[in-house]
């Protein structure tokens, strides 16, 4: 606002807060803005999609699906097809429709009340971010939408939270009734925030074990150099950096079920593109306990097509779903947040 902006800045703040308030809600209403794909995280989804035996990738995951699923993937594919990737990312009309349409999650009617809900729960928690995911605080990773037997099930049972970051999904994951929940992260700056964000929120110590770790397909790898970031992007595939360098354990989850003795009953993996590895590592882990399962697939194209196709040939009788968790649609969230749901079938059989 310039010189005049300076002077109602100092002499009525109010006034100030109210006139940007209003210039920025004009400016977001019609100024153009940026859609992409993230292709920094395994590889680009259009150089991927352009190899061969696309066609039957793409039946393999959609076998089985319900019909909300099947769409998300279909919708999901024209999209990441028709906006640029990252490195080539560039603004867009608000005019122009979104490629592949509007997704359950994104139309205006559902996106008002999840930010109504979302406003209620961060009056309501002690957590110092000023932005908290739907995915996490509203769809808590998808259990929201899963049948209540299904949230039974894994009621005061051990939980699994891969991809821990500060402690915002084991503060949600809460509601759910863990009996303990075991986080892995990788960065020691976000373990030092997630046991006092946990502290703030009323867990308790013995509610849940912090292992510091990076979840790999097996366990004879080197440990992994890192730069320690802070942030929730932190991943094996991200290799610049200008942080403090930390070295990283590569470990499988069956390993780590093991040494620490846990019987999971949920886990949830958003590990920034890595979870096709974090599947195949969780195996046994997988067979043995049936847990209900959340996995992040949006990363990149080996997540998408592939994660699926080896769960479902792992796991007999079991129902997958595919969600969509956020309700924007700026930047890479055209993608982002599309989420496999799994739970065993046995779970509902036994409840009617």
């Amino acid at each position: 606002m310039g010189a005049p902006g300076k002077y109602l800045r100092k002499n009525f703040p109010g006034l100030y807060f109210f006139l940007t308030g209003l210039i920025n809600a004009f400016k977001n209403i019609v100024r153009p803005y940026s859609i992409y794909i993230t292709d920094s995280l395994g590889g680009s989804f259009k150089e991927y999609m352009s190899g061969s035996g696309m066609s039957q990738r793409i039946t393999e995951l959609k076998a089985g699906l319900d019909r909300e699923s099947a769409g998300t993937v279909e919708v999901i594919i024209e999209r990441v097809m028709h906006y640029p990737d990252e490195r080539d990312k560039c603004r867009i009309s608000r005019r122009k429709d979104i490629a592949g349409g509007i997704l359950p999650v994104e139309q205006e009617a559902r996106k008002k009340l999840i930010r109504e809900e979302i406003s209620i729960t961060k009056q309501k928690l002690n957590f110092p971010s000023k932005h908290i995911e739907e995915s996490v605080f509203y769809f808590y990773h998808g259990l929201r939408l899963l049948p209540d037997a299904v949230k039974e099930y894994i009621r005061d049972r051990d939980f699994i939270d891969a991809g821990a970051f500060t402690g915002d999904s084991a503060i949600a994951l809460n509601n759910y009734g863990y009996r303990k929940i075991y986080s892995i992260e990788m960065s020691l700056k976000s373990i030092t925030k997630y046991k006092t964000y946990l502290a703030v929120n009323n867990i308790p110590v013995d509610r849940y074990e912090v292992i510091n770790a990076g979840l790999s397909s097996g366990d004879n790898e080197p440990p992994a150099r890192l730069w320690d970031t802070g942030s929730s992007g932190l991943s094996f595939l991200r290799k610049s950096g200008k942080y403090d360098e930390i070295t990283v354990e590569k470990r499988s989850l069956d390993f780590l079920v093991e040494k620490y003795n846990i019987s999971p009953r949920f886990i949830k993996a958003d590990i920034e593109g890595n979870s096709l590895e974090f599947v195949e590592g969780a195996a046994g882990t997988l067979v043995k306990f049936r847990p209900v399962i959340s996995v992040a697939i949006y990363h990149n194209p080996i997540e998408f097509f592939e994660v699926k196709p080896f769960l479902q040939s792992l796991l007999k009788d079991y129902v997958f779903l595919i969600r969509k968790l956020a309700c924007g649609v700026r930047n890479n969230l055209i993608h982002s947040e599309v989420i496999l749901l799994g739970y065993p079938k046995e779970i509902i059989r036994l409840n009617h």
